[in-house]
């Protein structure tokens, strides 16, 4: 790979292009489609980038790709995007700003994919006290710093919290300004080889994290083209499965990461298929649960109880069925 530093430099840099004042990042060109889809790298919302590369986007609708979640957080806010590939906790976000979403299908499920990663020298788990911590100022992060600190036995004043997007936390750590990071993949692939190290390693004593694919209530398209949406995501799992090492490689070229890294990249996740991702949001079930977990970290508590739609997914299988 090189200098693992010039590189970590250059795809800042390649990252920064990509910030909220490039107005190219969702708005894109010419005239609008039916559906514009956005999506950013995570191991659970690669099937889009497959489906994108293999020309299986449904006529009507647009992949609108971006590296940082934020800015797609962002974009959905501002009415930019119809359908998105999302955090769970990040669909909660837009729930408290007003944004009224549905989810129609659990795109994966992970144990272990985020990482706190530390300075080398930091060998004992009790030398963080008085440390600066980066992390993403979400639900997610925010439960998984504060489960480390009960972890450690130390109190939640323990760490300095300096709220950064993951795209400003590889710049972060390249100047010293931070010695913790929650992250994860591919951003803590790039701060490990700059030296980071994980302070544990990823165990599924966390909660569950899941990925979802979730639309705007005011946009939801016609049956057909929410099957073609429905669609294109599943084509890309196909694809993936049945084309697993091909896929890999594809996959790591983008991610500028080495096999093995894209190997690590998809082991901590689990692609449910179409009857487990009904089953997972069916009332009472496990994304219900997850939100009861991650609404104690939303002051404004957004109702969820007509979160999940379970209903295109099924009428999606029967037509297959035929």
């Amino acid at each position: 790979m090189g200098n693992s530093t010039d590189f970590n430099r250059r795809y800042f840099l390649k990252l920064l292009a990509l910030s909220p004042l490039a107005p190219l990042l969702i708005a894109g060109c010419g005239s609008r489609s039916a559906i514009v889809v956005g999506t950013y790298p995570h191991p659970g919302h690669e099937a889009f980038y497959l489906a994108e590369h293999f020309g299986l986007v449904p006529s009507g609708m647009a992949l609108r790709k971006t590296e940082s979640a934020s800015v797609l957080v962002s974009a959905m806010l501002e009415g930019q995007l119809d359908a998105a590939t999302l955090a769970l906790d990040e669909v909660l976000l837009c729930l408290e700003q007003g944004l009224s979403l549905t989810v129609v299908q659990v795109l994966s499920q992970s144990c272990g994919s985020d990482f706190l990663l530390c300075r080398p020298e930091l060998q004992d788990p009790r030398q963080i006290e008085g440390k600066v911590v980066a992390l993403e100022q979400r639900p997610v992060t925010e439960m998984l710093l504060d489960q480390t600190l009960r972890k450690y036995k130390l109190g939640r004043d323990a760490v300095q919290r300096a709220y950064l997007p993951q795209l400003q936390q590889l710049m972060a750590w390249e100047n010293r300004q931070i010695d913790l990071v929650i992250t994860s993949p591919p951003v803590s692939n790039y701060i490990r080889r700059a030296g980071a190290r994980a302070l544990y390693p990823p165990n599924c004593d966390l909660p569950t994290l899941y990925q979802v694919l979730a639309v705007r209530t005011d946009r939801l398209p016609d049956e057909e083209l929410l099957f073609s949406l429905l669609q294109m995501g599943l084509a890309g799992q196909t694809q993936l499965r049945l084309f697993y090492p091909d896929s890999l490689s594809r996959i790591a070229q983008w991610r500028n990461l080495s096999l093995q890294e894209c190997h690590d990249y998809f082991r901590p996740v689990d692609v449910p298929d179409v009857q487990t991702s009904m089953r997972l949001m069916s009332p009472g079930a496990a994304l219900s649960q997850a939100c009861q977990l991650l609404l104690d970290y939303l002051p404004g508590r957004p109702a969820t109880d007509k979160l999940f739609h379970t209903e295109a997914l099924y009428h999606w299988s029967q037509e297959r069925r035929l």
